[in-house]
């Protein structure tokens, strides 16, 4: 019975160092209230700043010096006064620029240098009033256009 005590405390020499297993030590914060505090395991999701958007308004010149409008045509589209209304241009609420009466836009500085905009009786362009040719009238004559120019080559090419 001894032999078999002495086998049996052998044995739980040899078992018992390797059940009791040390507890690591807590790598958080240290435990002075009796409880500890983990880090977050997930990552927090956060707002993001951004995310919007505005509808385009869009502003700006609608017709161009030199164009013809007719009466009620927008001309500018604008926030804040930046351009003027001069003769025959209207303001709307929204300082939108509008032609009161026919005919064809000119812009042109106004008082103090301020930008304004006008709409003029339609200038006839090209040719002279004596029926005459004009300056441009005779050059265009001295010179073929490139695309006759192009067209002539490329036959040429065609029937060598």
């Amino acid at each position: 019975m001894t032999s078999l005590m002495s086998g049996l405390s052998a044995r739980a020499a040899v078992v018992a160092p390797a059940s009791r297993v040390a507890m690591p030590q807590s790598t958080s914060a240290p435990v002075r209230f009796g409880f500890s505090v983990e880090a977050a395991h997930k990552k927090g999701t956060g707002s993001t700043k951004n995310g919007r958007d505005s509808n385009p308004k869009y502003l700006g010149v609608k017709k161009y010096g030199g164009e013809q409008v007719v009466t009620g045509n927008i001309i500018i589209r604008q926030r804040g006064n930046t351009v003027h209304a001069g003769p025959g241009v209207g303001t709307g609420k929204d300082y939108t620029l509008f032609a009161l009466r026919d005919g064809e836009v000119l812009f042109k500085p106004g008082a103090n240098g301020k930008k304004t905009v006008r709409v003029v009786d339609p200038v006839q362009r090209g040719g002279r009033e004596d029926g005459k040719p004009s300056r441009r009238d005779k050059r265009r004559e001295l010179y073929t256009p490139r695309a006759e120019q192009r067209a002539a080559a490329e036959a040429a090419a065609a029937t060598r």
